[in-house]
């Protein structure tokens, strides 16, 4: 069975645009503005993952979103959105969606984000020894909240874990193709270029990015 998609939009035409990006990649997408329905696709658990619009008339997304996670609490939902301010992306990722997608929405920025799912959803099935999910989603939600690449030095306090452990995570992702890793030369000093790691899909700069300054907290003891 193909990679198969589920919408909820009051749009018709956004449905519409959604199926039409996904017909280019061979996907199947089954697209609905009736919440009954689209629970309904939920339940029968043919359904890889599940694009939610955030403002419905007569319905809540973020309502919707608690019913479809209740059903099927490992299906990855991406909101679809016109909000850009952070609080509404802090918002739906504290609701429990794994991400979202900025309307009007861009064929690139809609395949991308598809793929980097299946990438994670892949690597859940086929999970590293030592791994947590529960890490892994920080590291990956602290880096999305960002604009400019972020260097470890910040994923290990805010994230609060080691060094060591936020050093072994950002590898992990690097590696599963969710993280980028940049090198930034080190300006008049002598040895190796440190990096710097941006979650996939936000643009790079030609120049080295800014990188943001954070005030050094007390370490967590090795191993946290």
């Amino acid at each position: 069975m193909p990679f198969t998609l589920c919408g909820l939009d009051d749009d018709e035409s956004i449905l519409c645009t959604l199926e039409a990006m996904a017909k280019t990649q061979g996907w199947l997408f089954l697209g609905t503005t009736r919440v009954e329905q689209c629970l309904a696709w939920v339940g029968q658990e043919d359904i890889d993952m599940f694009l939610l619009d955030y403002h419905m008339p007569g319905a809540n997304g973020l309502d919707v979103l608690s019913q479809i996670k209740a059903i099927a609490p490992a299906l990855p939902v991406l909101m679809l959105t016109v909000e850009q301010q952070p609080r509404v992306a802090e918002e739906l990722l504290v609701a429990g969606a794994d991400d979202f997608i900025n309307k009007p929405i861009h064929l690139a920025d809609f395949l991308s984000r598809i793929n980097l799912h299946r990438k994670l959803q892949l690597s859940k099935k086929n999970p590293e020894k030592g791994i947590s999910r529960e890490k892994v989603r920080r590291v990956l939600t602290f880096l999305r909240a960002h604009e400019v690449p972020v260097e470890i030095s910040a994923v290990y306090v805010e994230c609060e874990m080691s060094y060591a452990t936020a050093h072994r995570y950002l590898d992990y992702l690097v590696r599963n193709g969710l993280v980028i890793s940049e090198e930034i030369p080190r300006s008049g000093k002598l040895g190796r270029p440190t990096h710097a790691y941006r979650f996939r899909g936000i643009a790079s700069t030609d120049s080295p990015p800014a990188l943001p300054i954070l005030t050094p907290g007390p370490r967590p003891a090795p191993g946290q």
